[in-house]
């Protein structure tokens, strides 16, 4: 068994009840150490933010995912960041391959496809 310390810390931000319990019971299932967040304000209060890779929604309130990525990449997160929306239009996907987003899904997601995805960036952060 893995120590508990070698878990991975995956920060989920998405104002979608539903997706954020059921991604995070999932990835925790996984062996992931998941930290769930309902707006990008409710991140950004938080003091101590050390996750190993983002997944953020596209389409939240007054803070949406982009707008947040960028303001975390200005506080020097430099993690790699998943995607999430619910309208995976290709102006939208576009627009995450110019922000550097690492990968982008669109809802519903397939719990097992974001998992394999993270798994896979993990170990490329890693190298």
């Amino acid at each position: 068994m893995a120590s508990h310390h070698s878990k991975p810390s995956v920060y989920v931000v998405d104002d979608d009840d539903a997706v954020r319990d059921s991604l995070d019971a999932y990835l925790t299932l996984k062996g992931m150490n998941v930290m769930a967040f309902g707006s990008a304000q409710e991140l950004l209060s938080q003091d101590d933010v050390t996750p190993n890779i983002w997944i953020l929604d596209v389409n939240m309130p007054s803070i949406d995912g982009f707008t947040l990525l960028e303001m975390l990449r200005e506080r020097g997160h430099h993690e790699p960041a998943v995607l999430i929306t619910g309208l995976g239009d290709p102006d939208t996907r576009a627009r995450a391959e110019r922000a550097g987003v690492a990968a982008f899904f669109d809802k519903p997601i397939d719990p097992p496809i974001l998992f394999s995805a993270l798994t896979r960036l993990l170990a490329e952060a890693r190298a």
